[in-house]
């Protein structure tokens, strides 16, 4: 009884929501890249309906805009054009990071990333109708999900280190850290984000295999 009497007499502790500040102070970049991203695919799908067949062969090295090839590939083949696109678009994130200038291009090439995932799901919707938005569903949107959210991850890495790149080369004084080991530890970062993406391309090979051929384009 005393135990009940003495828990309720004490104040219990409010729970606080999470500070909306502190969020953006730890999480800020990894926002803002999250928000280039969509706002590139917003405008993707806004492009993809006035979009003509040349600039989508153009981009299908890059995005699966052509729908027809893919299909004829065998799973080596989806494997390796999965995986060779996203490849592209890590190692030069990997590349912008090692430059002093590269920051504002590394945001420049996740809303480009954006803008042809757009342009993938918008093209296969107004093409397709809900055969497409099925295919993009269930085929697509999952190796591109974590792909994605790899590649922002990393150009999270990316821009600390060409940050402190750039400061390193205004600075005056012989700074105290040296590059060597933050390079080291961003490019075990690159390892890391390439092992992720390969599970990407093996997961859209993995589907690719199993349902495409139950959609009928």
């Amino acid at each position: 009884m005393k135990g009940i009497v003495l828990s309720l007499g004490l104040p219990r502790k409010k729970r606080r929501l999470p500070d909306l500040r502190s969020i953006i102070r730890t999480h800020g970049i990894t926002l803002l890249f999250a928000a280039l991203l969509l706002t590139g695919l917003v405008l993707g799908a806004v492009y993809s309906k006035s979009a003509d067949k040349n600039t989508l062969r153009n981009l299908d090295f890059l995005f699966t805009t052509n729908l027809e090839s893919r299909l004829n590939q065998g799973a080596f083949g989806t494997f390796c054009a999965c995986f060779a696109s996203d490849f592209l678009f890590l190692l030069s994130v990997y590349l912008l990071g090692i430059a002093a200038w590269g920051i504002p291009f590394i945001a420049a090439l996740l809303c480009f990333k954006g803008f042809g995932t757009g342009v993938t799901a918008g093209w296969l919707c107004v093409s397709h109708g809900l055969s497409g938005a099925g295919f993009y569903l269930l085929v697509l949107l999952p190796g591109t999900f974590i792909f994605c959210a790899a590649l922002i991850g990393f150009a999270v890495r990316a821009f600390a280190f060409s940050k402190h790149a750039f400061f390193y080369s205004l600075s005056r004084k012989t700074p105290s850290a040296s590059l060597r080991e933050d390079l080291l530890r961003f490019s075990s970062r690159f390892f890391s984000a390439l092992g992720v993406t390969s599970i990407a391309a093996l997961a859209d090979t993995l589907l690719w295999t199993l349902f495409a051929g139950t959609f009928q384009f």
